[in-house]
């Protein structure tokens, strides 16, 4: 979008998202500042669109903090989402980034402990990784639950249990 307005004629307002585009990534915003009066379509902010691309939606009524361009409410973007009394952060520790889904599936890294944690507990989901190079894990390995291989388990250090000939 070509600004066609003077960096002077700029206005941050308050709203709430009332339609959404996620092909175009372009959202409609109603102001209840100005009697529920609905903008034009607003290009959305993300934090990386060229090498690295992230792709992260809006929800309606979702609340959002816009630049307008000009006196009115057709031109503008949104540039992020805030919290508010309705939606408060739900972990709310600065150590810890976090990202929770409406399904309850969390992943989560906490600087303090240096703990990645991805929980799919809640939705019943599950976690792929798919990666033709492989994956390395070092570390010790605890697992609750079954082990599916479609290929052979080859223990290098020879400590298999169980193992008959």
């Amino acid at each position: 979008m070509e600004n066609k307005h003077s960096e002077s004629s700029c206005t941050a307002r308050c709203g709430y998202v009332s339609a959404y585009d996620a092909e175009r990534h372009m959202a409609r915003v109603k102001f209840p500042d100005k009697d529920n009066l609905v903008s034009g379509w607003l290009q959305a902010g993300v934090p990386n669109t060229k090498k690295n691309k992230d792709e992260i939606h809006l929800d309606i009524d979702e609340h959002v903090l816009c630049l307008m361009l000009g006196n009115g409410l057709e031109h503008g973007f949104v540039v992020c989402s805030l919290w508010d009394n309705k939606n408060k952060p739900p972990f709310g520790d600065s150590d810890n980034r976090r990202t929770e889904f409406e399904d309850g599936t969390v992943v989560q890294y906490s600087r303090s402990v240096n703990v990645l944690l991805i929980d799919c507990s809640k939705s019943g989901g599950a976690v792929s990784i798919i990666a033709p190079g492989g994956v390395v894990i070092q570390g010790d390995v605890d697992v609750q639950g079954s082990i599916n291989a479609s290929g052979s388990i080859i223990d290098v250090a020879g400590n298999t249990n169980h193992h008959g000939h």
